[in-house]
């Protein structure tokens, strides 16, 4: 496979390059947000961006204009309603994969996150932590932001009149259903981020730790190699790991409820 990344003189583009070597892919085009965006296009199977909104923006829209059907991953986060529309308009030419997370880990615990918010009722108040490096422009970040979305999905609730960005000053009494967001940016930290439910007598928290930006360049990668199977269309983590999540938590449940007497 022949890759192209947008973004390649960034961090981010640089783990990306060194996971697709690593997998034996080539690279085929490596171009930053100030290049040509047409050198992405040249001769390659798929393009994976980690670059910055104003050249995913360009990108999404030379795929519309000029009709190029190359698969895109996109990484980059602190997009916009705009740039959700534009990949969109994009799924109708080609195949889209956009998550503000390559973790695998990260769909999992998304997945957790679903699961408490349903068994959970709005007695029990979610906070969001989301803390990243102080370097990071966006926030919250686009993880915390669709964990947020998670719960909101569950609980029937449309995001944008539940979450709360902001607590400054004399405020309200919390409402309820509220989704509480923190962020911290600070040092070299890759990125915590932390989903609380806090009932009137007990607590639970879901917690996720990144220690090195390699893991989302191989989310990338793999979601790259994934993506070459699809028709053209949207496609999230969601969809990425439901063949393997689906078979595998219908059997974890079976197990689990199954009763057994000899292990009583």
């Amino acid at each position: 496979m022949k890759i192209s990344v947008l973004g390649a003189t960034g961090a981010m583009g640089g783990y990306v390059i060194k996971a697709a070597l690593q997998e034996g892919y080539a690279i085929e085009n490596k171009v930053s947000s100030k290049d040509d965006i047409a050198n992405l296009f040249e001769d390659t199977d798929a393009i994976i961006d980690f670059s910055c909104p104003i050249a995913t923006e360009s990108m999404l829209r030379y795929v519309i204009e000029n009709t190029k059907d190359v698969p895109l991953i996109i990484g980059t986060t602190g997009l916009s309603k705009m740039h959700i529309e534009l990949m969109k308009k994009c799924a109708s030419i080609v195949p889209v994969f956009s998550a503000p997370n390559m973790s695998f880990l990260i769909a999992i615990i998304n997945m957790a996150v679903y699961a408490m918010a349903k068994l959970l009722d709005e007695d029990y108040d979610v906070e969001i932590l989301d803390v990243h490096h102080k370097l990071k422009k966006d926030a919250p970040s686009g993880t915390a932001r669709m964990f947020g979305k998670t719960v909101a999905k569950a609980r029937g609730r449309k995001f944008d009149e539940v979450a709360n960005f902001v607590r400054y000053g004399i405020i309200e009494q919390r409402k309820r259903g509220e989704i509480g967001f923190a962020v911290q940016r600070c040092s070299n930290v890759i990125g915590s981020h932390e989903v609380s439910f806090m009932g009137e007598f007990e607590n639970i928290k879901i917690k996720h730790e990144a220690h090195s930006k390699e893991i989302f360049a191989k989310g990338a990668v793999q979601a790259a190699k994934w993506i070459l199977t699809q028709p053209k269309g949207f496609y999230t983590m969601n969809d990425f790991t439901k063949d393997l999540m689906v078979p595998m938590v219908k059997s974890l449940y079976k197990d689990f409820f199954t009763r057994r007497l000899d292990s009583e």
